[in-house]
Parts: structure tokens; C-alpha cells; sequence
């Protein structure tokens, strides 16, 4: 059996790095040899009760972890923090938030905390081995303060990321009858989204020449397509190397075109080769009133 630090050390390493008060005492390690190696630096407290064990390297996980353990029993990472863990937002990570199941006052400083009364357990996942609200709670946790566009950007990350569908973000409103947000989220479920300048770029493409623009990025026969006119049934893809850098996405992306017979265009097509796209898609357009495609979106402000 290994000495009580190797015992602190192995419990740390299931969480990121960091241990509790409360999980050191549980483990045989009394307050006096607590406070020896908080002394010689075994031991950095990082917030009330909740140590980092052995080192101090940066860890935007191990800062998540240390939120969790640090607002106890039952508490969940939540809100933008939990949607850069199921990567639903990128850039820089946001501060750490947590959601705990009281209506206690509890603060801990550096924490931004959410109460509520119960959290249901359909609500909760363990990912990385961080207790985290699930993927269709986070969007409805956000609902109330983020823009409809940005709201509707999120839906489409939880659907490619995580197979997120309409009928479980319901369900998931159906658990929480009371959170706010939920005719917001609803509405975002159903917007179209346009995800990157070649989309923007084949939309503007299609104005000059006054052709009717299509659906973008929604679910058709349970694939996300990216252009659809439903009067048509006529589906078109945007193929950019930036979104099939690796062989598993090419692939996928190549199989679902199978699946359906879709038209595909590339970056080249849209920016280099314009005319010739516009030829292309003419007779295939032929008899579809004319709309103005839709502005493209403001940049999502940061996390």
C-alpha cells in the first residue's frame, strides 16, 4: 500500500487534479498532516476546502473541476462554461459556473453560482469525469440571455456535436416548466443559421443573380444539409477543407451526399468560378419565385 500522499495523489488524479477537504479526511489523512502539506506546497489551495494536488500547471479542466467540488454536494458545471466543455462555443474559455441543487446562500468567490430547487437527473451528465448539466439543459439555461441568432447557433452545435433533436430539448422543457426561455428556444430550433463565409459567400452569389435563396444548415430526413429549397426538394452542399480536415468527416460527409444525390459546390466554385456555378444552378432553380437571401448573421460577441 502506498504512503498517504501516493492515496491524496490517486484521488486527484480521477479529478483533474484537485482534491477536497472533506475527500482527504474520508481517506485517513487527519487536519495536522492537511496543514503540513498545504506548508511544503504539497498541497495549493485553490478555493475553501478544495486543493490542487502536487504541481501548479494551468487547466481549464482542472479550473472546472475545482468549481464543482468547490460548491459541493451535487453541484454541476452549467451555462457557458458547460458549453465550451461540450464544445458548443470556442475561443476563450468561459469563467466557471456551476449550478447546485439549494437555495442556500453559498458564495465562493471567483464562481458564478446558479441555485435552484432540484436539478432533474435526466439534466446532469459526467463528461471528462466533471458532473455537468446535459447538453439540451445548456441550451435552455441560456435561452433567456442570448441572442436568437447565437441561441440558434448553439442548437446547431448541439445537433452535429451531440444529436441533439427538437424532441429532446422538449423534454428536456418539460422537466423544467418554470425555466424561462423556453419560446425562444423553441423558435431557435427552427431557424435557419449560416455557419461560414463560403455559405455567406454562395448566398451572395445567389442575390446578384437574383435567384431564390435557400433553407441553410437544417434537418432534412434526419441529415443537417446545408441549402435546401423545399419546393424544389432540391438539397445542395458546400464542401470547404477547413470543415473536412480529417478522413472521418470527409467520409461522412461524402456517405450523406450518397444517401440523398445531392448537388455539391466548393470554395472554388463559389468565388473563383462563379458564372459557371450560376449556369449550373439556373435550370436546376427554374420556376422558384425569386426571395432576397437572408443578411448574414452579426459575429456572435464573445463568451
Amino acid at each position: 500500500m502506498g504512503s498517504l500522499f501516493d492515496i491524496a495523489a490517486h484521488k486527484a488524479a480521477c479529478q483533474h487534479g484537485r482534491v477536497t477537504r472533506k475527500q482527504l479526511l474520508e481517506a485517513g489523512i487527519d487536519h495536522n498532516k492537511i496543514r503540513r502539506w498545504i506548508a511544503d506546497g504539497r498541497l495549493r489551495r485553490v478555493h475553501r476546502g478544495v486543493f490542487a494536488v502536487g504541481h501548479t500547471a494551468p487547466s481549464v479542466r482542472a479550473d472546472y473541476m475545482a468549481a464543482v467540488l468547490a460548491c459541493g454536494e451535487g453541484a454541476v458545471l452549467s451555462h457557458w462554461a458547460a458549453a465550451y466543455v461540450m464544445h458548443l462555443v470556442r475561443g476563450t474559455p468561459p469563467p466557471g459556473v456551476v449550478t447546485v441543487p439549494t437555495t442556500a446562500c453559498r458564495r465562493r468567490p471567483g464562481i458564478v453560482i446558479h441555485r435552484v430547487k432540484t436539478l432533474p437527473v435526466l439534466d446532469g451528465a459526467l463528461v471528462d469525469n466533471i458532473p455537468i448539466t446535459a447538453v439540451t439543459r445548456i441550451l435552455l439555461d441560456l435561452a433567456p440571455g442570448t441572442s436568437p441568432s447565437r441561441l440558434a447557433r448553439l442548437c446547431h452545435e448541439a445537433w452535429v456535436r451531440h444529436d441533439v433533436t427538437p424532441r429532446m430539448v422538449e423534454a428536456c422543457i418539460g422537466r423544467n416548466p418554470r425555466k424561462p426561455g423556453a419560446a425562444k428556444l423553441r423558435r431557435a430550433l427552427g431557424t435557419d443559421v449560416t455557419l461560414s463565409m463560403l455559405e455567406r459567400g454562395f448566398l451572395k452569389l445567389l442575390a446578384q443573380h437574383k435567384l431564390p435563396a435557400p433553407r441553410t444548415n437544417i434537418d432534412h430526413h434526419g441529415d443537417k444539409v446545408d441549402c435546401h429549397w423545399p419546393r424544389l426538394d432540391l438539397t445542395i452542399e458546400l464542401l470547404s477543407f477547413r470543415y473536412h480536415a480529417t478522413r472521418s468527416g470527409f467520409d461522412n460527409d461524402v456517405a450523406r451526399r450518397r444517401r440523398s444525390g445531392h448537388v455539391a459546390y466548393t470554395y472554388g466554385d463559389v468565388f473563383e468560378r462563379g458564372p459557371a456555378t450560376i449556369a449550373d444552378l439556373r435550370p436546376r432553380l427554374a420556376g422558384v419565385t425569386a426571395r432576397a437571401a437572408p443578411p448574414p448573421p452579426a459575429p456572435a460577441p464573445p463568451c
